[in-house]
């Protein structure tokens, strides 16, 4: 018999190395425990690069959660949780306890395994600076406008993704400081829920941590508080695999290598409604490549979201950003865009024609999209 339910939302980075085949096994398996002792754990990934908690995300975390409470129907208990993680290489005289301090953790500067948004305000300008070249072109009101300068970035940004300020460096920003990214994320998170009468009354529990590539680990960065036993739980097991199990050791080695994905995918952010393990076998076995259906890190690019598939809205900031710098940086033109059934891979596809900016880099780079469906490959 159910006693309680609980949500968990992880707000994590659409790095390729971010996801193993251990973790997965880890999350199912504390699952499985907390449901014999009544517990349903339902578990749900936003991934955006960087980590970022921008409005998008936010909105993201409530239409979940509103989405659970819909689902309950018998009126059981419910708590809700959001666990923001970022990643990146520590050096090896670090603090690795699983809880820690900021300030007794120290990043490798320059290495690979760092979160590609720490140049975030880079990749910005080069957008803007490919916005003013092709100069896209917008609707508003009924009127046509070609954007070809700074000025009229301004006003596509405020008429079509409601944000009035600058593309590079303001609607997009770099991240500051590794080590205390996730707290702030964490801050603006917090102050998003205080500000809202649904979230709030709902007593959020909220969780920060760094993912350290060198360690196949997370570390938190709040002082473990919250207490969150199933999130707890599910490290901890990360962790004895990472460090006794030889098969999880070479599941886990890719995730310290330099980031080289195999292909792109956009997706819904509810695991069940699209697997990116789904996904990463169906274009290895699309190209002919060798695998063994377990996933292995470092093998596709992943964005997630809930408003994917409402084809009418745009995509948030570090969605565009995370797009642009896997097709330019890290060269994947391949991108799989893949939904529930083939009406919401349809959706998806329309929202990316309908966005101006993703619209441009698709036909900028000569993007091919690759449909894929859950129900499909299942």
């Amino acid at each position: 018999m159910v006693k309680q339910k609980q949500v968990h939302i992880l707000i994590g980075c659409a790095d390729a190395r971010d996801l193993s085949q251990v973790q997965l096994d880890a999350e199912a398996k504390v699952e499985e425990e907390f449901r014999l002792q009544g517990i349903e754990v339902e578990f749900h990934v936003i991934r955006a690069a960087g980590s970022f908690v921008s409005p998008d995300v936010v909105m993201d975390i409530k239409r979940t959660f509103e989405q659970a409470q819909r689902s309950n129907n018998e009126n059981i208990a419910m708590r809700y949780y959001v666990h923001i993680q970022t990643h990146g290489h520590l050096t090896e005289d670090s603090q690795s306890s699983y809880i820690s301090h900021v300030h007794d953790l120290y990043i490798v500067d320059g290495s690979p395994l760092n979160c590609g948004m720490l140049g975030a305000s880079a990749v910005a300008v080069e957008i803007e600076e490919m916005i003013v070249e092709e100069q896209p072109e917008i609707q508003v009101r009924g009127k046509k406008y070609k954007i070809i300068n700074d000025t009229q970035i301004k006003m596509m940004l405020k008429e079509v993704y409601a944000y009035d300020g600058y593309l590079a460096g303001d609607w997009i920003t770099s991240i500051d400081l590794l080590r205390t990214h996730p707290r702030h994320q964490r801050t603006l998170l917090e102050k998003a829920i205080a500000g809202d009468p649904e979230l709030k009354v709902l007593e959020i529990q909220i969780t920060c941590g760094i993912q350290d590539y060198a360690l196949h680990a997370l570390i938190r960065v709040d002082d473990g508080e919250p207490h969150v036993p199933f999130w707890d739980a599910v490290q901890l097991e990360i962790r004895k695999h990472a460090k006794n199990d030889r098969k999880g050791k070479e599941l886990l080695i890719d995730q310290s290598k330099k980031q080289k994905p195999l292909a792109g995918l956009l997706s819904m952010s509810d695991p069940r409604q699209t697997s990116r393990r789904y996904a990463a076998n169906y274009y290895m076995k699309l190209k002919e490549i060798e695998h063994t259906g377990d996933y292995l890190p470092n093998t596709v690019f992943n964005m997630t979201g809930t408003s994917f598939d409402i084809p009418h809205t745009p995509f948030g900031p570090y969605v565009i950003a995370g797009f642009y710098y896997s097709i330019k940086h890290l060269g994947l033109t391949d991108q799989m865009v893949m939904g529930y059934d083939q009406n919401q891979t349809t959706r998806i596809l329309q929202k990316i024609s309908n966005d101006p900016i993703m619209n441009m880099f698709v036909k900028k780079f000569k993007v091919n999209l690759i449909q894929v469906n859950q129900i499909d490959l299942v």
